[in-house]
């Protein structure tokens, strides 16, 4: 009977022994010390912006370029101050003629036809026949250097050179060119106030080789 008492009390002590179910416990030691982890997969701060700069460098911006002057004042002698800003006595002499002969200038290239015809004492044709004359040109552009002062009888006269090129309705090129007579009567008893302004005398431009 003894035993038999001693070959129970041996399971027993061996059961105990075992740990339950007998599956090994997972701990620390049994993990690969080799094993990557997520925190050595992620670069530092430093490492990734030395790699961004190095990638994609920054660049300044464009510097902005000034606008191309219009191709009318490209070579165009300054523009004359506009004729209300002149003095009485100003307006007399050769800034007042050029005053005038520039707004006719500006006008025709700008298509403003009537104030070119306002720039003559005595048109040479009606407004609606000057306005159709300069309308068979799609573009104008009008060069009028330095002319020279003259008195004679009474008037003053200033003559310029003037150089009208550009384009046809049709896309042809053209040019005329000619002198622009301007005048104005001298303070005479008797001269009327469009007499004593600047005004044009004449315009004679021809073609080219005419």
């Amino acid at each position: 009977m003894r035993k038999a008492d001693f070959f129970v009390m041996s399971a027993i002590v061996m059961l105990a022994g075992c740990g339950g179910n007998g599956a090994p416990e997972a701990n620390a030691s049994n993990a690969p010390s080799d094993a990557p982890t997520t925190e050595a997969a992620i670069p530092a701060p430093s490492e990734a912006a030395a790699a961004t700069s190095d990638t994609a460098p920054v660049m300044p911006p464009p510097v902005p370029m000034p606008p191309a002057p219009p191709a009318s004042d490209i070579g165009a002698p300054p523009p004359a101050p506009p004729v209300s800003s002149l003095t009485p006595e100003a307006m007399k002499g050769v800034k007042g003629a050029r005053a005038v002969l520039l707004t006719w200038a500006r006008a025709l290239e700008n298509r403003q036809f009537g104030t070119a015809w306002d720039q003559f004492g005595n048109p040479p044709a009606s407004r609606a026949a000057f306005t159709k004359w300069w309308q068979r040109y799609r573009t104008i552009t009008v060069s009028v250097p330095t002319g020279e002062m003259e008195g004679a009888a009474g008037s003053s006269y200033y003559t310029a050179p003037a150089i009208v090129t550009g384009d046809t309705i049709e896309g042809k090129p053209f040019r005329l060119q000619g002198d622009v007579i301007l005048r104005r009567v001298n303070d005479v008893d008797g001269a009327t106030p469009a007499q004593l302004r600047w005004h044009i005398e004449s315009a004679d431009l021809k073609a080219a080789g005419s």
